[in-house]
């Protein structure tokens, strides 16, 4: 097992991808001060589960994620993926696959995510994987400025864990403290197992009595879960051919809907037949109330001139009645001429003259007759 590549995206000072290749043997990283060589000790840190933003020169572990600068605008995650070759028969990680790519992403709303070879583990997983290879996070592979120092000033206990690892016993010695914590566990389950059962033993008499309840129980709930059954085939049967009946008179209601449907095509035409008779009659309507108020303007005015003339007619009337009363005397006193004629010899001339006078007058009466009786006519 060796390292093959480690590839930073968005980790501190680096936001561009950059995958970092190495060959077999020795491979030194230099540079000037402040050009990010430590911040790749501190992604291969963190890639392999380091939780301890201390450990990585940080306040907290959002300061992974690359911060922006006056160019350039912040990230949203920081993602770090290293590639050992696993081909080694001997020095081989704990997987099936001869290359193993571990992968850590972490996004500024607090997610995280591990990958091994693009699969979702847990962290503990990648704990696993490395342990007894000194690469973990608590591994002897990565050692840092006083580092060194800081091994030798802690204690023999506080040492030994470096040395288990290096042993190759520290997987072991996981294993063995995970199986006590667990027979512990089994121990207290056992302990609260045999006083529950002390407790229970003195309540046997009881619970066999509840017990015969229960069992009559169980047979008085199978007889109602088959009543239950054959109420329900009943109800089923009963709903079926409710059902067979709500559809029969779905397909009646279907058909009687399409002749509504076919019977309002019909009334709709129809409507639109009478609706354009309505408007021709409307038409119509309106040329008919036009020659009726002209009709009635003419009425009107041959009511005015039918007034008019018979008022004409009456004054007519009463100027022949007053003809006539006047030749009814005219006639009167030609009858009394004639028969005082003989009496009135001597005065022959005066009355020849007189009746000269009438008869011209009467010539002129007759003449305003003729003239009455011609308006009459007209």
């Amino acid at each position: 097992m060796y390292l093959k590549s480690l590839e930073l995206h968005g980790f501190k000072s680096f936001p561009n991808r950059t995958v970092l290749t190495f060959e077999r043997g020795a491979t030194v990283i230099v540079g000037p001060n402040g050009s990010g060589k430590s911040n790749i000790s501190d992604a291969m840190r963190w890639v392999l589960g380091e939780l301890s933003s201390r450990n990585i020169r940080g306040t907290k572990m959002e300061d992974v994620i690359f911060g922006g600068t006056d160019d350039r605008r912040p990230m949203g995650f920081a993602e770090v993926s290293v590639t050992f070759d696993n081909t080694d028969p001997v020095n081989r990680l704990d997987s099936e696959f001869d290359e193993v790519t571990v992968t850590r992403r972490y996004y500024r709303t607090g997610e995280s995510e591990y990958l091994i070879n693009k699969e979702a583990k847990r962290l503990r997983d990648i704990h696993m994987l490395f342990m007894n290879t000194g690469v973990g996070r608590e591994g002897y592979s990565i050692i840092g400025q006083g580092k060194v120092a800081e091994i030798v000033s802690k204690k023999s206990d506080e040492r030994r864990s470096i040395f288990e690892e290096a042993a190759g016993i520290s997987k072991y010695r996981y294993r063995k403290e995970e199986a006590e914590r667990k027979l512990k566990g089994v121990t207290e389950n056992l302990e609260r197992i045999n006083d529950i059962r002390v407790e229970i033993e003195g309540q046997v008499a009881t619970l066999e009595k509840d017990a015969e309840k229960a069992r009559r129980g169980l047979e008085i709930f199978e007889r109602k879960k088959r009543a239950d059954v054959s109420l329900w085939l009943f109800d089923t049967k009963q709903i079926r051919e409710d059902i067979d009946e709500a559809e029969r008179l779905w397909v009646l209601s279907k058909n009687e809907l399409e002749i509504i449907k076919q019977v309002l095509v019909d009334l709709e035409a129809q409507s639109n037949n009478l609706y354009e008779k309505s408007q021709a009659n409307k038409l119509k309507s309106a040329d008919l109330l036009e020659a009726i108020r002209e009709t009635t303007e003419k009425i009107h005015n041959l009511e005015s001139t039918l007034r008019n003339a018979e008022t004409e007619f009456k004054h007519s009337a009463e100027l022949i009645a007053g003809c006539r009363t006047r030749i009814a005397e005219i006639e009167k006193s030609e009858a009394s001429v004639q028969l005082t004629k003989s009496g009135y010899t001597d005065k022959g001339e005066i009355v020849d003259k007189r009746l000269e006078e009438l008869s011209d007058e009467r010539f002129d009466v007759l003449t305003e007759q003729q003239s009455i009786s011609g308006k009459i006519n007209q």
